[in-house]
């Protein structure tokens, strides 16, 4: 991560172009109306450029192509916009829903039409998730916080032990700094959301939270009640902290939460799940879970192990199923190779809450913010 590399630029506003000049080499300009652009075409560099949803004259299309630049315009019988220029927000994921009716809102309407196979379809998802990819950077840049990973089981219910103590703990981060970010979907991704949207409110809003929550613990069997808990706990506090979600349309039963104030929701789920791993340089959280957090580890150990992101990221283990129950086995393979390759003491199985906010402290890297980092092997 990032799909596109730290020298080609990504330009969504006239200002930006403005203030490169004439030298657009390699750079991807999205949405920007070239007629407010002060700048004289004929001696732009534009080599390499690519110019996406940008209105342009047929006089100016002809010299940039010329000058080695690519033209992209809007794509037909597309459902989505593929030229973003931003991440989603809760409003926009969920514009046109009727309450109890998951699917009516645009996420899942965008999820009903994510297996299609034509040329156009294909394409669309590869330039939307390319444009998330940049937008992602740029918040991540703006926002100039660390941030810290929670990972763990979509289906913990809302009720459970595992709820309350991630969603104390994305509280407990959110409130000393640190940008939370998940996978964007429910269980324990949503408690960790849960809590760093509930982080300026009092310590008590977040009981009563579980309170209206847990009358519908999981997405099944009624999607419709699960979501409106949610949106019940929003509206009842409506000022919440800024947190990250990161989910994909491969999983199209499940809904994004609904706590997330920033969501980076792409197509391709290896790109989605590299990139997530990758922004957490602070450091990541590993709850009980499945087969997906399982995944999840040892992907962010290859990231570590051969340091492709320019620091090696705490991993820490919470709970006693990484001790003494059924991840014993992922934990020890985890320890054995982090101990071979020289970076075991970033690994840490700890029991609680406490202790994995502890272990990120005491070993946050120097290196924490977002990173617009070259791919590489050591």
């Amino acid at each position: 991560m990032p799909v596109l590399h730290p020298q080609h630029p990504v330009l969504v506003a006239a200002p930006d172009v403005q203030a490169r000049g004439t030298d657009l080499r390699g750079a991807l300009i999205v949405g920007v109306d070239l007629g407010e652009v002060d700048l004289v075409w004929e001696q732009v560099d534009a080599t390499d450029a690519v110019f996406a949803r940008c209105p342009m004259s047929d006089a100016t299309e002809r010299m940039l192509r010329d000058a080695g630049a690519t033209i992209l315009h809007r794509l037909e019988g597309i459902e989505f916009e593929p030229f973003r220029t931003t991440l989603y927000s809760y409003a926009e994921l969920s514009a046109g829903y009727v309450e109890g009716r998951p699917e009516t809102a645009l996420d899942a309407r965008i999820g009903a039409v994510s297996t299609r196979m034509g040329p156009a379809d294909v394409l669309a998802r590869g330039i939307h998730d390319v444009c998330i990819e940049a937008a992602l950077m740029r918040f991540l840049d703006e926002a100039g916080a660390p941030v810290v990973g929670i990972m763990g089981s979509h289906i913990t219910p809302r009720g459970d032990s595992d709820y309350r103590e991630v969603a104390t703990l994305a509280r407990r981060f959110t409130r000393d700094g640190f940008i939370v970010a998940t996978g964007g979907g429910p269980g324990l991704m949503e408690a960790a959301n849960l809590g760093a949207w509930l982080a300026p409110a009092d310590d008590g809003a977040l009981d009563e939270a579980f309170e209206i929550l847990s009358t519908v613990p999981s997405y099944e069997p009624d999607p419709g009640a699960y979501v409106d808990r949610a949106i019940e706990v929003r509206q009842r506090w409506p000022q919440g902290a800024t947190s990250l979600g990161v989910p994909t349309w491969i999983y199209v039963d499940e809904p994004f939460n609904q706590f997330a104030t920033h969501i980076a929701k792409y197509f391709q789920n290896s790109i989605r799940e590299n990139g997530l791993l990758a922004i957490a340089h602070a450091g990541i959280v590993y709850t009980p879970g499945g087969s997906g957090t399982l995944q999840e580890l040892f992907t962010d150990a290859a990231q570590n192990e051969y340091t492709l992101y320019d620091v090696r990221s705490p991993m820490i283990l919470m709970g006693a199923e990484y001790r003494s129950g059924r991840l014993t086995d992922a934990t020890a393979a985890l320890q054995k190779l982090a101990e071979r390759g020289g970076w075991g003491r970033l690994v840490r199985v700890v029991d609680d809450a406490d202790g994995a906010f502890e272990s990120i402290r005491e070993l946050l890297p120097s290196e924490v913010m977002p990173p617009r980092p070259a791919l590489r092997r050591r």
